[in-house]
């Protein structure tokens, strides 16, 4: 009978198993982080950055419960002007009531009319359309939303909600 000394058992019987461990972790890390981004991206993709139909001709104090508090505020030729962080958004209050809104946190958004989902609307197809603009007039009781592209996708949303 031979005895062969405990380092050679660890070396013929842990290695192999640590390394195929390791490999197997390797392996399951890089499979979390595909499924991940792929998750996470196509969340990006259909998220609501800021659901206007929950603003739109609020006052000031309202779309703070919405939005929190303003970054900034200053007076405009037409009323109150506030900006949010939430989505980057601004906003210009007239008549007390936020009908100018625009959303600048809409770049990784794709440049089509399943945009308006980022916004709170249910999409459709645009009445006017080239390849900078995409516009809707009077959608779901609102003036007019227009979205812009940018370098590569949506640039950012300007609704009018009520005045010219």
């Amino acid at each position: 009978m031979v005895f062969a000394p405990a380092s050679l058992i660890l070396t013929n019987y842990y290695l192999p198993l640590s390394e195929a461990l390791y490999a197997y972790g390797v392996r399951m890390k890089f499979q979390s982080l595909i499924l991940s981004l792929t998750f996470f991206s196509s969340f990006a993709f259909s998220a609501t950055v800021v659901d206007v139909t929950k603003i739109v001709g609020k006052t000031q104090t309202q779309v703070s419960n919405v939005l929190g508090k303003p970054t900034n505020c200053s007076k405009s030729k037409y009323g109150p002007k506030c900006s949010y962080s939430v989505g980057e958004t601004e906003i210009i209050f007239i008549n007390g009531k936020a009908d100018w809104i625009t959303i600048e946190g809409i770049d990784n958004i794709p440049f089509n009319s399943k945009a308006l989902k980022s916004i709170g609307i249910s999409p459709i197809k645009p009445s006017f359309k080239n390849n900078f603009t995409l516009r809707w007039s009077s959608i779901q009781g609102l003036k007019e939303v227009s979205i812009f592209k940018g370098a590569k996708n949506s640039d950012y949303a300007y609704i009018k909600a009520f005045t010219k």
